[in-house]
């Protein structure tokens, strides 16, 4: 169990995760320089604090593994997300990312700091990952659904431009790159997430798992991770981001359909 202090570290870290996110929502109304780089210290700030109780929990338990308890697994979980919206914010800048990943982050760690303080549960059954790694795999899938329709929609639109027709029901190409690319952030750190616990899951549980999944599963990360990078390699930027997209849709069902119906028994 957590003592007083790494809780109080842990709402540091929250405090930092709020203040940045405050800042990026006023940056909608004023834009300065100054405003973006605060964000960013408070974002860098609050993974710090967070890295930080994450060590000193570990060495009061007396081990490194990261994933001994809820506490550090719902800490380790807003870390990872964090981590990717720095990552994403430094390659290619999307301020709304933040409004929809902070919260998330933010409610991970107050999740952290309530139950790690009242329950101890050590990480020995599958129902707490199983959950989070469901979850976030769904969702995740949801998310490449949006990315699907948008990309699809994408190629339509193109296609009849060339043609030298109206598409103005399917809206402009930028607006419809700009709607593929953000579900296929939001998606992209979901399924990496559900990746993660997964895997953690059959490893503890000593579960064995069908190829097949985890060559599809490896195939819908890398398609969505180069099309998450179209924006800096021109060369999958527009049509072929789209094409991605939806080819990474299919591959996903492929995947969910491996899950339900191509098992083997006593696997995951």
């Amino acid at each position: 169990m957590p003592n007083h202090g790494q809780i109080a570290l842990l709402f540091v870290s929250i405090a930092f995760f709020a203040t940045g996110g405050a800042l990026s929502v006023l940056r909608l109304w004023r834009n300065t320089n100054s405003m973006r780089i605060a964000g960013k210290a408070c974002m860098y700030w609050g993974m710090t604090a967070a890295c930080g109780v994450l060590i000193w929990h570990s060495i009061t338990r007396g081990t490194w593994v990261p994933v001994a308890d809820n506490f550090d697994a719902l800490i380790w979980l807003a870390l990872l997300l964090a981590l990717f919206v720095a990552y994403t914010q430094r390659t290619r800048p999307m301020a709304a990312l933040d409004w929809f990943i902070m919260p998330i982050v933010i409610a991970m760690l107050i999740g952290a700091a309530v139950f790690g303080r009242t329950e101890y549960r050590p990480y020995v059954g599958p129902t707490t990952w199983l959950y989070v790694h469901h979850l976030t795999s769904y969702f995740g899938a949801s998310a490449f659904a949006i990315a699907a329709a948008s990309g699809a929609m994408y190629i339509i639109a193109a296609k009849k431009l060339r043609s030298k027709q109206s598409v103005a029901y399917l809206g402009s190409l930028e607006r419809l790159e700009r709607l593929t690319m953000t579900a296929v952030t939001l998606g992209f750190a979901l399924l990496t997430v559900g990746i993660i616990t997964g895997a953690i899951e059959m490893i503890h549980q000593g579960l064995a798992t069908s190829p097949w999944k985890v060559a599809l599963t490896g195939c819908v990360w890398v398609i969505y991770a180069v099309v998450l990078h179209a924006p800096i390699n021109p060369i999958f930027r527009g049509r072929r981001a789209a094409v991605l997209s939806v080819l990474g849709f299919v591959l996903m069902l492929g995947t969910l359909v491996a899950v339900q119906f191509g098992t083997a028994k006593g696997g995951h």
